[in-house]
């Protein structure tokens, strides 16, 4: 078992925000603070962000937007559609204040990131667990939570412990003692540790093994023989040794799927085109960000099965003479797929692109197909697509398939958004005097 005391060569704190959708809408509509406040999907379909005063109303997280409105609305609940362009703008702020107290700094989700804070005596942290906290506050006025640990696995159970004990610790717990240590082991059950899934945690409940503390008192060489090498390195992380990188979670995606619900039902076939253009442009550059390659296109389309109209779901796939991570190249896959699926007179909800049959991606393994002439501009593709998504991260998906903007009717329904206060001058605030 690690000691918990002094100096330690790897520190670890977990900043999240607290709300962070909500959090963003208040910030610019200051009626809001305080007020019950509801942020609703894609296409204004479920509640997936609730302020704290929605949730004390019973409003649930993933309830149909549909089902409780009348009654929300009697509630007095506000609502905004989701408004990602500022979200994700209100993100890239949160990570760069975060670097102003470590140059590691790691981004784990839109609102949350991992931070090093090397060099540090463990036991005192607080206060620049409060440093961060304030100055996050003081200069975005996002509300934030950070946990403190040994390790980054510590760090998080650390932060789940700062939000239900928010009041009483300010936001702000460490792990600087095996005391605490164990007092918060003890408290988290098996399935909230990070990086364990539903069927590892129940295998281990059958084991005997109910609570964070039970399994950091497993042998870490008996877990790696019984079990693998990643619940080994878990055990270690409990007990203070700090051997996982955020970054070691996120294991690459088997498939890449991008689809989202039509605003309106489509029955065009044009429209349908240009949906699918999107999709796998975005998909291409999912694929290309885990650099990976895929050799089978699939394409869906549904229309919406809570109607009564006509019904057409259908799917259908094709594989690639060559791996490729070429957006066009999966673009033209699909649209073939399209033309031999759709039917006249259905009005589609919904359509989507899959990428399978995935590869790591390495142009020095690179097999040519002798029969897809294709394959020999591959390698020249991978360098546009590298080109074009350096240059869509630079000016916001500057570049993209013609076939995208042929069409907008198919964008999704944002009957509630606010204004992108951070990133269109077009819709900043007026002010009269």
């Amino acid at each position: 078992m690690a000691a918990l005391d002094g100096y330690r060569d790897q520190v670890w704190a977990l900043v999240d925000a607290k709300s962070f959708y909500c959090a963003c809408e208040q910030i610019f509509d200051p009626k809001l603070v305080n007020k019950p406040l509801v942020v609703l999907s894609n296409n204004d379909g479920c509640c997936v962000a609730l302020s704290p005063q929605a949730k004390a109303l019973g409003i649930k997280r993933g309830a149909p937007w549909f089902k409780i409105e009348r009654e929300a609305r009697k509630m007095g609940v506000e609502v905004r559609s989701s408004n990602y362009t500022l979200y994700a703008d209100m993100s890239r702020r949160f990570i760069e204040e975060l670097h102003h107290f470590s140059p590691h700094v790691e981004q784990y989700s839109i609102d949350e990131a991992f931070i090093r804070l090397d060099g540090f005596k463990l036991d005192g942290l607080t206060q620049k667990g409060q440093d961060i906290r304030d100055t996050v506050y003081s200069h975005l006025g996002l509300p934030v939570r950070v946990g403190i640990g040994a390790s980054p696995t510590l760090a998080k159970l650390a932060n789940h412990a700062a939000k239900q004990f928010e009041q009483r610790v300010e936001g702000v717990i460490q792990i600087d003692n095996e005391e605490r240590r164990r007092w918060l082991l003890e408290r988290c059950t098996v399935q909230e540790i990070w990086g364990i899934g539903a069927k590892t945690a129940t295998r281990l409940h059958t084991s005997g093994i109910t609570n964070a503390l039970e399994l950091s008192e497993q042998s870490p060489a008996d877990m790696r023989r019984l079990w693998n090498v990643g619940l080994a390195r878990t055990v270690l992380e409990l007990q203070g040794v700090a051997c996982i990188e955020p970054g070691d979670i996120d294991e690459k995606r088997k498939q890449i799927l991008s689809s989202r619900s039509f605003g309106t039902d489509l029955t065009d076939l044009s429209d349908l085109k240009a949906a699918l253009a999107f999709h796998c442009q975005r998909a291409g550059e999912k694929l290309r960000r885990q650099q990976s390659q895929a050799s089978v296109v699939s394409v869906f389309l549904r229309t919406n099965r809570y109607k009564d109209l006509p019904q057409h779901n259908i799917s259908c796939a094709k594989e690639l003479m060559c791996p490729s991570q070429d957006s066009y190249r999966f673009l033209d896959t699909a649209i073939a797929l399209l033309k031999s699926v759709y039917r006249p007179g259905y009005a589609y909800q919904k359509i989507g692109v899959i990428l399978e049959g995935l590869t790591d991606a390495n142009n020095d393994q690179f097999q040519f197909d002798m029969f897809d002439s294709s394959a020999l501009e591959e390698v020249k593709r991978r360098d546009l697509m590298a080109i074009t998504d350096q240059m869509n991260a630079k000016f916001k998906n500057g570049v993209k398939p013609a076939s995208v903007i042929g069409s907008t009717n198919w964008h999704m329904r944002q009957a509630f958004r606010s204004n992108r206060w951070t990133t269109r001058l077009d819709e900043l605030q007026v002010a009269k005097c």
